[in-house]
């Protein structure tokens, strides 16, 4: 495993803009959808904007456990991430985060009424490189007990 990694995984997310993030509703389903994410990874904390009332929030209050999926058409390059997802609702943070390329969904910009923050915790991460098949464990930490906070 690399020195540090999550300077790693911020390297390895830099080229990708979309996600598609895992979660389990209630009903015990998996679902999957795709999320830009905030362009720029801030130490273990991957960020990404959603609406406050959306299915993926009352998943991720549920059962916090999630996972994001990155994949490069080009080279078929995987990274895939599983961890801790928490919604966030804190107008000072959410204008401090705010991506303008979430506008394209929250025209009105970050405000805490129609957007929320979705923050994910890195506790295991991998990534397959598409030409070799190799696999390479980034992260393997200790999973966390509870929610994030």
């Amino acid at each position: 495993m690399p020195e540090d990694p999550h300077r790693a995984i911020a390297t390895l997310l830099s080229g990708f803009r979309t996600a598609l993030l895992a979660t389990r509703g209630e009903d015990g389903h998996l679902r999957c959808r795709p999320m830009a994410m905030r362009h720029e990874v801030r130490g273990e904390e991957i960020w990404f904007a959603t609406a406050p009332d959306s299915a993926k929030v009352k998943d991720l209050e549920h059962e916090p456990r999630c996972a994001l999926v990155f994949f490069e058409p080009s080279d078929g390059t995987t990274v895939t991430v599983s961890g801790t997802g928490e919604v966030i609702r804190d107008r000072k943070l959410m204008s401090e985060l705010w991506d303008g390329s979430w506008s394209r969904w929250f025209p009105g910009g970050p405000d805490p009424r129609q957007v929320a923050l979705l923050r994910v915790i890195p506790e295991h991460v991998e990534r397959h490189d598409g030409g070799t098949g190799r696999l390479e464990v980034v992260l393997d930490a200790p999973r966390r007990r509870g929610r994030p906070g």
